[in-house]
């Protein structure tokens, strides 16, 4: 509870003094927040460039069985190589290792 003396003064808590690290704590939100406003203009700017992955495409027209197969083999073979990519990357495949892909 805030209690006004007859000094004028104010206990705990009061608006007009501030608390012992009250200037460093704000400094450090604003900076927070200003990095955050920079990341998020710049992911937008990236995006509006066609940047980043825009994530999955959903087909206008329905697909026949055979198309969905085609497409989700795509989808595969491309993990393989990026999963292939990732352990070459941490020496646990050579460059050289066939992918088993579908067909």
């Amino acid at each position: 509870a805030v209690v006004s003396t007859q000094s004028g003064h104010y206990g705990r808590g009061s608006l007009r003094q501030p608390s012992p690290n009250e200037l460093h704590s704000m400094a450090a939100y604003f900076d927070r927040e200003c990095s955050r406003i920079d990341y998020y203009k710049d992911r937008d700017a990236n995006r509006s460039q066609g940047g980043g992955d825009t994530g999955p495409t959903i087909p206008g027209v329905l697909e026949t069985d055979e198309e969905e197969e085609e497409r989700l083999k795509k989808s595969f073979n491309n993990y393989l190589n990026l999963e292939k990519d990732f352990l070459v990357k941490l020496g646990l495949k050579g460059q050289d290792d066939p992918v088993d892909l579908l067909h």
